[in-house]
């Protein structure tokens, strides 16, 4: 069925589902809401065809994601055990809802290195989590703090306690469906494993949280020796090289002037490196204490202000400018009273 016979028999209802967009021939987004959270909303992208169709992200595991994303997909017409999912990474406003819809003829595309992170947290909980409360206490969070964050931390409150089978893509695998033959781009950074798609023949690029249009995707650290950051650059300018004329994101609208977009991030990135080291002029301190001495787009009269969630994802940011500057010889870190403490070389 192409997309006109579809507009002809099966037209969008935008009046009954609002948050459909129709981007191609076959391809929607679905806008996905997310209740309570800055990023307001996920874009939920879905191929359609006569065989297979293909769901990129889904939501959150909460009954508003559920519902938005099951409405779409019934007004698209596209039944659950004839689709497949591609999750562009492990966060739950991505992969929260995937095992929920995927049915046992779903098949469920992932990645390796985010895979492992999924299978740590579900199979050893107590140890994965023991590593991260240690890692944000050595950030320099007070206990109070650690026990709200993990409490109110999204990852937390909205995955699904287990996931259905994964078939794992590596860069440069394809993915036909319809008449789309997307490739898939490994852009390790805001995730160890983070997968983008590409559609050359028509210039598209899915980019999940990697590169988007009025944000700024929040670079994290998973572990002491993380150079996230690093990873991060190096995608951006991977991806650099490919021709795209327009750009799917995880979140806000659909965007051009892709390689435009790439340097705003890069710049936007140097900065953050120069408010890193100028926090540190005047001696050694935590991550936490770093930043809060950086600038934010928080609504919030100050640092001890921001809601705690947020507070967690500044700091893990900071930190990954951190580590990104130690690994090149910039900055140095002394352990002190069970505080990671970072200063100029």
């Amino acid at each position: 069925m192409n997309s006109a016979t579809r507009e002809r028999h099966h037209p969008v209802n935008k009046e009954k589902v609002r948050m459909i967009d129709e981007i191609g021939a076959d391809l929607f987004c679905i806008e996905v809401p997310l209740p309570g959270s800055p990023l307001q909303s996920i874009n939920s992208y879905v191929v359609t065809s006569d065989d297979r169709s293909l769901v990129i992200d889904t939501g959150m595991m909460r009954p508003e994601c559920e519902r938005a994303l099951r409405e779409g997909l019934d007004e698209l017409n596209v039944r659950l055990a004839e689709t497949d999912f591609f999750i562009t990474h492990l966060h739950a406003d991505h992969m929260g809802l995937v095992s929920t819809l995927a049915t046992d003829t779903s098949t469920v595309y992932f990645n390796r290195p985010d895979n492992a992170v999924v299978v740590a947290a579900r199979e050893d909980s107590r140890n994965f989590f023991d590593t991260l409360i240690a890692l944000t206490r050595r950030g320099g969070f007070s206990e109070r703090e650690i026990e709200a964050s993990l409490r109110e931390h999204p990852g937390y409150k909205y995955s699904p306690p287990d996931y259905p089978p994964f078939r794992f893509v590596d860069d440069g695998d394809e993915l036909v469906v319809g008449e789309y033959r997307f490739l898939v781009v490994a852009t390790p950074g805001h995730t160890p494993g983070h997968r983008c798609l590409y559609e050359p023949g028509r210039r598209l690029f899915v980019s999940g949280d990697h590169v988007l249009g009025d944000i700024t995707p929040n670079i994290t650290v998973w572990a002491d020796d993380d150079d996230s950051l690093g990873d991060y650059l190096a995608s951006l300018d991977k991806v650099a090289e490919l021709d795209v004329e327009l750009v799917l994101p995880g979140h806000r609208t659909s965007f051009n002037g892709f390689r435009s977009r790439i340097d705003e991030l890069k710049r936007h990135h140097r900065h953050r490196l120069d408010e890193t080291l100028a926090a540190l002029d005047s001696g050694s301190r935590t991550a936490y204490q770093v930043a809060s001495r950086m600038t934010w787009d928080i609504v919030a009269r100050s640092w001890d202000d921001f809601p705690v969630v947020q507070k967690w994802f500044a700091v893990s940011e900071a930190t990954s400018h951190l580590r990104y500057l130690q690994h090149r010889d910039q900055v140095v870190s002394a352990e002190h009273d069970g505080r990671l403490l970072y200063g100029l070389k």
